[in-house]
């Protein structure tokens, strides 16, 4: 009759319809909000507790990068670590997985800029520049750099004789240790003094009598800040005679890196500058002040990181200058001129 199972040899076999019958899969229970919201929790109160690091110790851009670099990868560490508890807990990492990629895309941003640095660390000794100064502020030394030198207490002072500046263009590295306090100033606010006046055809086609120093000087630094006193309205650019050079008034920053003359990698911070206007300025934009060549003094950078280049007209300058500390050194005065050039 319809509707009956036949009984016999050629009966269903019950048992293994029972046996490859579907069976439901019970999916894995996720992380949960409170493990996700704990990372989370943990992960800002990490990322607070480095920016109140970098704060405290007033740090630059080497020590950002450094600190930096050493938190994400914590933080990595540890999210690894909780993914590999919740699968051996039987768990899914549900909610981390946003987290994870934000946590990855942060470490792959800090490998490059950590990776560029690197290469800029290499290129300091790969640079060409043979002479190197130390501002450490222990050193305390005269004339011993292939300049007429004075360096007493971190800070650095040059004159403006013949042998400073052959030096400068053969190309010097100062070497700080601490940017707020480490100093180099080329000292040439009374170039006109050591050197003799000579004739520069400006762009409007005339002739001026230019009492300021021509040439190319090479300059590289880390972490300080490097001053040249120039004679007010002395023409000069960051850059070679033959390639892109530029008028402002200084290159890099305590949170910058500077290669070849381009600024790279930096932490943009509010950085005061230079202001570049008024009467000693203004071969910036009458042609009867600027040579038709370009500016009289090019300043080549090859390499600044965590360190600053920056050139200040004598009647604006505050900071010590060659002929004190060197009188200070010798013995031939007991005051100083402590007055820094701030930013």
């Amino acid at each position: 009759m319809p509707g009956t199972v036949p009984n016999g040899p050629f009966a269903p076999d019950r048992m293994n319809a029972t046996a490859y019958a579907p069976t439901e899969s019970k999916r894995r229970k996720p992380a949960g909000p409170i493990v996700v919201l704990s990372i989370l929790g943990l992960t800002f109160l990490s990322f607070a507790g480095l920016m109140g690091l970098i704060w405290v110790n007033d740090m630059g851009i080497i020590g950002i990068m450094r600190l930096g670099t050493i938190w994400i990868a914590a933080v990595c560490i540890v999210m690894g670590l909780v993914v590999i508890i919740l699968g051996f807990r039987g768990r899914r990492t549900g909610g981390l997985i946003p987290l994870g990629l934000v946590a990855g895309g942060c470490a792959l941003c800090m490998t490059i800029v950590s990776g560029t640095y690197g290469v800029y660390y290499r290129d300091l000794g790969a640079s060409g520049i043979n002479t190197v100064v130390s501002l450490s502020q222990s050193v305390s030394a005269r004339n011993s750099d292939g300049m007429n030198d004075v360096q007493k207490d971190g800070i650095f002072v040059a004159d403006a004789s013949d042998a400073t500046f052959e030096t400068l263009q053969q190309g010097v590295a100062f070497s700080g240790e601490n940017y707020n306090t480490d100093q180099a100033i080329i000292d040439w606010s009374d170039w006109d003094k050591t050197h003799g006046p000579h004739t520069v055809k400006m762009l409007d086609g005339k002739t001026s009598i230019s009492n300021c120093p021509v040439g190319t000087i090479t300059i590289a630094a880390t972490q300080a800040q490097v001053h040249i006193v120039l004679p007010d309205s002395c023409t000069y650019a960051f850059g070679t005679a033959d390639s892109y050079y530029s008028t402002s008034s200084d290159v890099g920053g305590k949170y910058e890196m500077v290669y070849n003359n381009y600024m790279g990698p930096s932490f943009v911070f509010f950085e005061a500058e230079s202001a570049t206007n008024g009467p000693d300025h203004e071969w910036l934009y009458k042609e009867s002040a600027m040579p038709d060549n370009g500016p009289e003094l090019k300043i080549n950078i090859p390499y600044v990181v965590e360190a600053r280049v920056n050139v200040v007209y004598a009647s604006d300058w505050e900071g010590s200058t060659f002929q004190p500390l060197a009188d200070i050194y010798d013995g031939n005065s007991t005051s100083k001129n402590t007055t820094e050039q701030s930013e």
